[in-house]
């Protein structure tokens, strides 16, 4: 097998420098894509989510506002321990 165009590519571009990646214009490009997609346009249009009564419930009954009563329990099933968590 010949593999000489392997090196012939590697020798055309040897005298080259590889561009550096500047962390902030990646990360802007990819908030803009992230921003442009059909989810984002979506949430952007989404009513703010309601305080939840009983977070426990409405996770376990898989209610419209789960992921904002996963929010206020902090991680925790304990409401108590939840609301010390988040004064300190």
């Amino acid at each position: 097998m010949d593999l000489s165009f392997f090196r012939r590519a590697e020798q055309r571009f040897a005298s080259r420098a590889a561009a550096h990646l500047d962390f902030g214009m990646l990360s802007a490009m990819l908030r803009a894509q992230a921003g442009a997609s059909a989810a984002a346009r979506a949430q952007a249009f989404a009513p703010a989510p309601a305080e939840v009564a009983d977070p426990i419930a409405e996770i376990l009954s898989a209610g419209p506002c789960w992921q904002a009563a996963v929010a206020a329990l902090g991680g925790s099933f304990n409401p108590a321990f939840a609301r010390q968590r988040s004064v300190n």
